[in-house]
């Protein structure tokens, strides 16, 4: 099978289709040669043996080892301390302080947006959102998150060419390098007090801004993508805004944000009566995975009412996503704003992304409309 994860075409809804084309487990000579896995126990399993499943070359293909992200692109021990300091700033108790700051932003932000009668959902709603909680949960200066969008793009493409990893960061970087000069209240101050190199303060520093952006944007656009295409869905928030919880979960199951990451094998293993290599590289599909009709039952219908727990669009193990939580409590206030509104209705055709950076899957332009009812 020839799979490139950074092919243009691989985009809703046929790359779906390609998924299940490759159930349990395909080899593909694209980018240096990896084995792809979909099927949700094989793909678990390797997230919880991360002593098998090495992410220290990489969590994109190709795993070549130019990667440094922390702190993904790292094992234990290293991983275990860079995961913890970064923890800080998304604990339990920092999440519950912060929303009702969400709560004010989110209820700004759809209210403009409703006031003008629609948009586009993603410039208007989608990327503005996560960029507004970096600057509080970070500490980010406006000015500079404002430029995360088009670096990230930038590094999207470079990769998408060829490029290596630590040039298609180059821009990101420098940002990064810039709010270090600055003391300003918030994680950036804890980190230059944190006992770092420069480098890694900057690289962890880009994580979240790379990471704490694209994949709520893509989140946000998908759920309203969701909601428009379902008005069913719509009249049963309205009647029970205590079913957003659940709209979410089952959105990042149908259609996961973050699709797949990378591992390189440290030993000799077997995965559905395939033999991989020791040293071969090893694309965990997140988003295949969540579409397993073994573990998911008719897994291409959406079903708010299905049993979601156990999905693995946030990952499992050691490097589950550390914003987790709020990104769920994001969502679910984000679906509760929205149907304090009238009901929305597609404005115009959506337009889905690839596969950028060979992960991220959301829509690029999605235009609704408002509709006044009565």
């Amino acid at each position: 099978m020839s799979f490139d994860p950074y092919d243009a075409q691989l985009t809703d809804p046929g790359i779906w289709d390609v998924y299940a084309a490759a159930r349990p487990v395909v080899h593909s000579d694209r980018r240096g040669g990896f084995w792809l896995l979909t099927d949700y126990d094989d793909v678990r399993s390797a997230l919880r043996d991360p002593a098998t499943f090495s992410s220290a070359s990489g969590h994109r293909i190709p795993t070549d080892g130019t990667q440094r992200a922390i702190p993904i692109d790292f094992d234990p021990p290293l991983h275990t301390a860079y995961r913890r300091l970064m923890a800080t700033a998304l604990t339990p108790a920092r999440v519950r302080e912060m929303k009702p700051f969400l709560e004010r932003t989110i209820t700004d932000l759809v209210g403009r947006f409703a006031a003008a009668g629609g948009g586009d959902v993603v410039r208007e709603v989608a990327l503005p959102l996560p960029l507004l909680v970096l600057t509080e949960l970070v500490g980010f200066a406006p000015d500079t998150v404002q430029q995360f969008r088009e670096v990230t793009e930038q590094m999207w493409g470079f990769l998408a060419g060829g490029g290596d990893f630590a040039a298609a960061r180059t821009r990101i970087d420098e940002l990064m390098r810039r709010e270090l000069t600055e003391r300003r209240p918030g994680f950036v101050t804890e980190l230059l007090d944190a006992d770092l190199t420069d480098d890694e303060r900057v690289s962890i520093l880009a994580t979240f801004a790379v990471a704490g952006h694209e994949t709520t944007m893509n989140s946000v656009s998908t759920l309203v993508h969701l909601l428009v295409t379902q008005p069913d869905l719509q009249d049963r928030l309205r009647a029970d805004p205590g079913l957003a919880p659940r709209v979410v979960e089952e959105m990042l199951r149908h259609r996961s944000p973050a699709q797949n990451f990378a591992r390189r094998t440290t030993c000799p293993v077997r995965v559905a009566g395939q033999d991989i290599a020791e040293g071969d590289a090893v694309l965990l599909s997140f988003a295949a995975a969540n579409r397993d009709p073994a573990r998911f039952g008719d897994p291409d219908r959406f079903d708010v009412d299905r049993d979601t727990r156990g999905h693995l669009a946030f990952g499992w193990g050691i490097h589950q996503c550390l914003g987790a939580a709020l990104a769920r409590s994001e969502l679910s206030i984000l679906l509760t704003a929205l149907t304090t509104h009238p009901p929305i209705r597609a404005a115009g055709d959506v337009v889905w992304s690839g596969l950028q950076g060979g992960n991220h899957l959301g829509p690029t332009r999605l235009p609704i409309r408002f509709v006044q009812e009565g």
